[in-house]
């Protein structure tokens, strides 16, 4: 992990489980806060956040999961890009993979409303800078 002041892979990797843990907190947040102020509404999305014990704890499992990407040395001297990129796989996962396989609903989730994969993705962009700046800020 290039920039990282852990060198063994076993702190590489848990640097980074944590960090995308860290997004993930951020991104509930940030998503709940749409929620409560009904902007997925306002915008033609009917997704409902429950703030249920598992939902969170999905969220942070699945949030220091895709954190496990940071081990890779991809663009490594921007956070931006670099989160950017990172926040742009878990959102794929969610458009492509949850919602039409693990949900059984449509693909993107177009049937919560045809802005759904522009939550879904401005979400998952922001979890990828808050991860990538949070292992910048503490490796």
């Amino acid at each position: 992990m290039a920039g990282s002041g852990s060198s063994s892979v076993p702190g590489q990797l848990s640097l980074s489980f944590a960090a995308g843990a860290v997004g993930a907190i951020v991104n509930m947040l940030a998503a709940w806060m749409l929620a409560r102020m009904g902007l997925f509404h306002l915008l033609g999305c009917d997704i409902t956040i429950s703030a249920s014990k598992e939902w969170i704890y999905s969220r942070l499992v699945w949030g220091g999961i895709f954190g496990l990407f940071l081990v890779l040395p991809i663009l490594t001297n921007s956070v931006l890009k670099r989160g950017l990129i990172l926040g742009l796989l878990p959102a794929a996962f969610q458009l492509f993979v949850v919602f039409p396989i693990f949900l059984n609903q449509r693909i993107m989730g177009l049937n919560h409303g045809v802005t759904t994969p522009l939550f879904v993705v401005g979400l998952n962009l922001l979890w990828g800078v808050v991860t990538v700046g949070w292992l910048k800020m503490t490796a």
